[in-house]
């Protein structure tokens, strides 16, 4: 029951992979997260963006009413444990980050990024990497 959206919202079908094109709201990852994993304990997400300052200040001028009543409750707050977000600044750091992720396996060296199957993956704005400088605030 995965949604970009708080519940009760329409959900998405099951999936591998996810494209969502277009204008969403500055908290559709958080949700997408959170109602991905809700239902599928031992797993975590990962979630790559490239800039934390207008991620943040997406949420913020947000506001998501949401968020800010259940964000702190103990059920939610357990499940955003499981999210690990990350903010490679360029376009290699997010090569790099992506070139790390590995599923689980006992012969795994200790200097990959470690995930547990199945997990979500959510690259976030990842086209505002193929912006030029001068449009990157777009």
């Amino acid at each position: 029951m995965t949604t970009a959206f708080p519940l009760p919202s329409p959900t998405l079908p099951e999936f591998t992979t996810l494209l969502l094109k277009g204008p969403y709201h500055a908290s559709a990852p958080i949700h997408l997260c959170l109602t991905h994993l809700a239902n599928r304990p031992g797993t975590r997400a990962i979630l790559l963006s490239p800039s934390r300052d207008n991620f943040i200040t997406a949420l913020r001028d947000l506001n998501d009413d949401w968020l800010n009543e259940c964000g702190g409750y103990g059920a939610v707050s357990q499940v955003l444990s499981r999210v690990d977000v990350f903010y490679p600044s360029t376009p290699h750091h997010a090569s790099l980050a992506l070139s790390m992720l590995r599923v689980s396996q006992p012969e795994t060296a200790p200097s990959q990024l470690e995930i547990a199957s199945p997990c979500l993956l959510l690259l976030h704005e990842f086209s505002s990497y193929f912006l030029d400088q001068e449009n990157s605030h777009l």
